[in-house]
């Protein structure tokens, strides 16, 4: 659907190929929520792993110890249900659902090299 327009404006074959380079490469741009989601999913689903790929440093120490002294249920009903978010430079809260009558629940990120990761921290 780009490629068309692309081809229609006069411009030189390495040009049009960076323009289609940058639309791609912010197509793939990961958004708070999008990793909310994906951490929350694969921690649902016991894949400690996956969820730590959306993780800051300590809160993959975190999941890791958690998984070692198997405190991590697994969730075969978990549904990320988004609810709101609120950015704020580099850090963002999500609040989301994880059934359609269950509790809202907050997660919170930090962006880190461009990435959001979520950051979970003992509450006391």
């Amino acid at each position: 659907m780009l490629y068309p327009l692309l081809t229609m404006i006069q411009i030189k074959p390495f040009s049009r190929l960076a323009v289609l380079l940058f639309f791609v490469l912010a197509a793939c741009a990961q958004s708070p929520e999008s990793a909310a989601r994906k951490f929350t999913e694969n921690l649902a689903k016991g894949n400690l792993s996956e969820a730590k790929k959306y993780a800051t440093e300590p809160t993959g120490q975190m999941l890791d110890f958690a998984g070692s002294i198997g405190v991590m249920p697994v969730d075969t009903d978990f549904t990320f249900i988004f609810i709101s978010k609120s950015v704020e430079g580099d850090q963002a809260s999500i609040i989301y659902k994880s059934s359609p009558d269950g509790p809202e629940e907050t997660i919170d990120l930090v962006k880190i090299d461009g990435a959001w990761k979520v950051h979970m921290q003992h509450r006391k």
